[in-house]
């Protein structure tokens, strides 16, 4: 996959079809309109494009109050990659580029720059100054000039229309079980493992504690069952996120006990999978209480993960 990190280097070799839009998540939703890019492609031997930004305009156009991210762009970019997208353009976002009117981000950029001859769209995504590009408006003006749009209609779950704003707010409640479902994978975190105070291990649990990106979207405090992947393998335990309170702790840590495991992990990359919460954060009267609490999370987790 090719990528282009910024405009003035998208030189694109052969007419393409171009997805827009700003993917956080990939959820269900966005699977559908990249299997469209890909079926459209392999149908009329063009190129597939993947059109997205970073960072997520919502923390440009409102710096205070912007989305927190369920991935990475990095993640973002590695999965659009293993779907077998041949090029990927992540346009820097930045106030200038929020003003471009949205005809001329149509005819200047998705159509000369990444020169779309078919270009899919999700039903809501809007985009151009104010927002004022809408999915049917760059479809009758991409009619004017031979070039085919499609619009994907929603996607649902249960009911529900699958969006990254729906999925955020059932990670924050902690319904990581249910944001699964409507991602098409497990939510994960990733980040190196940094030194902590040793208080797991001196309790007879260690933990990796986990330096994360304060950009992503957390669940809620609490202690879940989760997978981990290092260095190819995966590995079942448990996760605490939250500040200790039973040590009078105020910073959010983020910190895995791994079963039956004994390598050393500081300076190591891990992925950790968010399977199910098991219960909120406690503040207990005493240590031996916390133990006591989390060897039944442990017996919880290891049922809940030998299942799947």
């Amino acid at each position: 996959m090719r990528v282009y990190s910024d405009l003035s280097s998208v030189k694109i070799p052969s007419y393409t079809v171009c997805g827009i839009g700003n993917f956080d998540g990939i959820h269900l939703g966005h699977q559908k309109l990249v299997q469209t890019i890909l079926q459209y492609s392999k149908s009329n031997k063009l190129d597939s494009l993947i059109f997205t930004f970073d960072p997520h305009p919502s923390t440009v156009l409102n710096p205070n109050n912007g989305a927190k991210l369920i991935m990475s762009s990095e993640k973002k970019r590695q999965i659009m990659e293993s779907y077998g997208i041949d090029h990927y353009v992540q346009a820097p976002f930045t106030q200038e580029f929020s003003k471009i009117v949205y005809t001329d981000f149509i005819h200047d950029i998705l159509l000369d720059k990444c020169k779309a001859k078919i270009i899919i769209i999700g039903f809501n995504y809007r985009f151009g100054y104010k927002g004022l590009g809408t999915a049917e408006k760059l479809k009758e003006l991409c009619s004017e000039v031979g070039v085919d749009t499609v619009i994907i209609p929603p996607v649902t779950y249960e009911g529900k229309i699958v969006s990254s704003t729906f999925i955020r707010s059932l990670i924050e409640k902690g319904d990581v079980h249910s944001a699964s479902k409507y991602l098409g994978r497990p939510f994960t975190i990733e980040g190196k493992v940094i030194r902590g105070k040793g208080l797991g291990k001196k309790l007879g649990f260690p933990t990796a504690n986990i330096h994360f990106n304060r950009e992503l979207v957390l669940p809620a405090k609490g202690v879940y069952a989760v997978l981990v992947s290092w260095n190819g393998n995966f590995y079942k335990g448990v996760a605490n996120l939250g500040n200790k309170p039973t040590f009078n702790g105020h910073d959010i840590v983020f910190e895995v006990h791994l079963f039956d495991f004994c390598s050393q992990l500081y300076g190591e990359k891990l992925e950790v999978s968010f399977v199910q919460k098991l219960r909120s954060e406690t503040r207990f009267s005493k240590p031996e209480d916390l133990v006591r609490q989390v060897h039944k999370d442990m017996v919880c987790a290891k049922k809940i993960l030998d299942a799947i």
